[in-house]
């Protein structure tokens, strides 16, 4: 009889390291060199199977191993790698899968620290950037029309939430001969997979919703094992590997990913159906699974809105008191910001007015906590309660 497939929790709960002995918890490997026997010696000097033979603590070791397996598991793919921030991962890829002169196809509306790295560091490597709206598949059509070695894009993006057809646009891709990487942050391997979309390779600010416990600084990526084996030699090269002690707490944020999920992912509804009837509330963004079936397999846990002008928003991230004013995202705690003062506070305001990123747009990671406090916290940080 064939063994039944576990689910992702059950899955995730009894991750285990390669060799553990009888604990519960996975042990964490703090050394940073290791004796070499013949198979690691030779490992060492081919640099053939170093990223899965303990030598050296650059190339990784059981603990970060286990954490990049997790992701993987996440993100439904064969392999996963863990390094020591988000931008690392999102610097890592552009880095490893773009060559010098290359070209890259974007989406109009990305962080903006990956903005930064199209705009500096591969303008300085001579690779063209091109742009395209993720939303609409068909925008991507033109912008293949001349080879491109990768397309980016964000499968909910920062921070106005809009949802990437990424199956029509890895169709596209796979037509034209071009990778496609796709920023999961925001969809946290729970709204969106783009892996079974397609997608060759998924990249996350782990950071964020993966640990979840806003104490951990990490990046992933997940897909196929011959692409993440190109950034994992990017990352050694670099020296961006993540530190074991935080991939250990990785792991243990990992564990409870779809239960904090779920519990965001509910607060979420409640507080974007609630906003949606303010009217100091001018426009919500908020992505429903509803209204994106073909690519979403749930809600966001994530919302914007805004507010008459960048003094409304400041007003209103300075009066919360249970939800806190912080940068981040996806941890337990809900948090606030104002992107044009944060997150995208390097993009020129040109830029984004013509993105739509208003300075009256306020960010919201919803946390666990009680929503009914967090709704009497909105209330009255917009002035409706005393």
């Amino acid at each position: 009889m064939e063994e039944r497939r576990r689910g992702l929790t059950t899955t995730l709960v009894h991750a285990r390291a390669d060799a553990q002995g009888a604990g519960l918890a996975p042990p964490l490997e703090r050394s940073t060199t290791f004796r070499l026997d013949a198979q690691a010696e030779e490992a060492l000097a081919t640099r053939a199977d170093v990223d899965r033979i303990d030598t050296y603590g650059r190339f990784g070791c059981t603990t970060t191993r286990l954490a990049g397996a997790m992701v993987a598991a996440v993100e439904g793919a064969p392999a996963g790698l863990v390094l020591s921030s988000g931008m690392a991962a999102v610097h890592g890829v552009l880095t490893a899968l773009v060559p010098p002169g290359g070209r890259v196809v974007a989406g109009g509306v990305l962080y903006g620290g990956t903005e930064e790295v199209l705009a500096r560091d591969l303008s300085a490597r001579g690779v063209e950037v091109s742009r395209f709206d993720a939303a609409d598949p068909g925008s991507l059509e033109g912008a293949l029309e001349r080879p491109a070695d990768l397309v980016w894009c964000e499968a909910i993006s920062n921070p106005l939430m809009q949802v990437a057809e990424v199956g029509a646009i890895a169709q596209r891709c796979q037509a034209h001969g071009a990778l496609l990487a796709v920023d999961a942050t925001f969809a946290a391997g729970m709204a969106m997979q783009p892996w079974s979309l397609g997608a060759d390779l998924v990249v996350h600010s782990a950071t964020k919703f993966l640990n979840g416990h806003s104490d951990v600084t990490a990046g992933a990526v997940a897909g196929a094992a011959r692409i993440v084996a190109e950034v994992y030699a990017c990352m050694t090269r670099v020296g961006s590997n993540l530190d074991p002690g935080a991939a250990w707490l990785l792991t243990r944020g990992i564990k409870t990913l779809p239960l904090r999920w779920a519990a965001m992912r509910d607060n979420a509804r409640v507080l974007a159906g609630w906003l949606a009837r303010r009217p100091e509330v001018r426009a919500l963004h908020y992505p429903r699974a509803e209204e994106h079936g073909d690519c979403m397999r749930d809600d966001g846990a994530m919302l914007a809105f805004e507010l008459g002008d960048a003094a409304a928003a400041r007003r209103f991230v300075d009066r919360v008191a249970v939800a806190a004013h912080a940068t981040s995202l996806g941890g337990i705690e809900t948090l606030v910001s104002v992107p044009a003062r944060s997150s995208h506070s390097t993009m020129s305001a040109e830029r984004r007015a013509h993105l739509g990123i208003t300075d009256g747009v306020v960010r919201v990671s919803v946390g666990i906590e009680d929503v009914e406090d967090l709704v009497a916290d909105f209330e009255r940080a917009l002035g409706g309660g005393q």
